[in-house]
């Protein structure tokens, strides 16, 4: 058979590919339009509106004039703003505690004894309790005259008198801290226990009988493989530690006096309570630019972790 006589089929070969890949596209685009759409509508157009809002002064009538840099030259003066900042900063100290503390939990689970899958469960549980229900419960544990926390700590001696927990500036961020931690180890287990679960087990069995000990095997065999679950923890720790709005607001209120405000409960008081919309405009920018930045961060210590 001559090559002509293969010419019509390659050619009809061809033709089917590309309605194989037209009917391809058309089905992606159908699936990837209304993901889209609610993209622009939701996110998108939002984020622009807020980028124009920043240069505008608007007030509760809707009028709205233009404000040029002003609004930005009032955040370059705002000592509150630096507060607020510091604060955010701070609490991105409960990803390494609680990643810390999750894996300790993680190694221990990880062993097979009676229980465990019960014990999972009950460490996942704060997780997903609702944020305003964990502030209101933890309100009445730092209570300071008849708080759960200074009853046990004055029980066992560690303090001769009541802490202000909630009206002590300091003593209110590191609440908001321990509450954190408290509610994002569940999220953290999870993770780092599928990321144990994937080393294989004659690794360990190998290394057992080459004489490493236990804290060997773990400096040695788990740490390194895990870096890449470590690498995601972080990256999640980044993101949850922004959105701690519910949080403040039902357990300190961002107070005493701006002490436990972070970028997101400031940004609200501005724009609902002081009528500032312009203002809170640059802040939701900062913000997001703020995310973003550490978001950058999170996703390139996860790609360092995979080398």
């Amino acid at each position: 058979m001559s090559l002509s006589d293969w010419t019509p089929s390659l050619a009809g070969g061809q033709d089917a590919l590309r309605s194989e890949r037209g009917k391809r596209s058309l089905i992606a685009w159908g699936v990837l339009v209304p993901a889209v759409t609610v993209l622009l509508l939701y996110r998108t157009i939002p984020l622009l509106w807020t980028v124009l809002l920043s240069f505008q002064n608007l007030s509760y009538t809707g009028e709205t004039s233009f404000a040029g840099l002003s609004n930005y030259q009032t955040l370059l003066a705002d000592e509150t703003f630096l507060e607020v900042l510091v604060n955010n900063l701070v609490l991105l100290g409960t990803i390494p505690v609680g990643i810390v503390i999750a894996l300790g939990i993680a190694l221990l689970l990880n062993e097979q004894f009676p229980g465990n899958e019960s014990f999972r469960s009950l460490f996942f549980l704060p997780y997903i309790l609702m944020m305003v229900g964990v502030g209101v419960i933890w309100q009445y544990m730092f209570k300071t005259s008849g708080g759960v926390l200074n009853g046990v700590l004055l029980d066992l001696g560690f303090i001769s008198e009541n802490i202000s927990w909630l009206g002590d500036g300091t003593w209110a961020l590191v609440a908001v801290f321990v509450v954190h931690v408290w509610k994002s180890i569940g999220l953290y287990l999870v993770i780092l226990l599928a990321g144990l679960q994937t080393i294989p087990a004659q690794v360990y069995e190998v290394a057992r009988i080459d004489g490493a000990s236990r804290i060997q095997r773990f400096v040695h065999i788990t740490l390194p493989l895990l870096k890449p679950t470590i690498g995601v923890c972080i990256l999640v720790g980044m993101i949850l530690s922004f959105k701690l709005f519910d949080l403040i607001l039902t357990l300190t209120g961002g107070g005493p006096a701006d002490a436990t405000q972070i970028l997101i409960t400031y940004l609200y008081e501005e724009a609902f309570t002081h009528g500032n919309f312009g203002y809170a405009a640059v802040l939701t920018v900062v913000l997001f630019g703020l995310m973003m930045l550490l978001i950058g961060v999170g996703r390139y210590v996860q790609r360092r972790s995979y080398s």
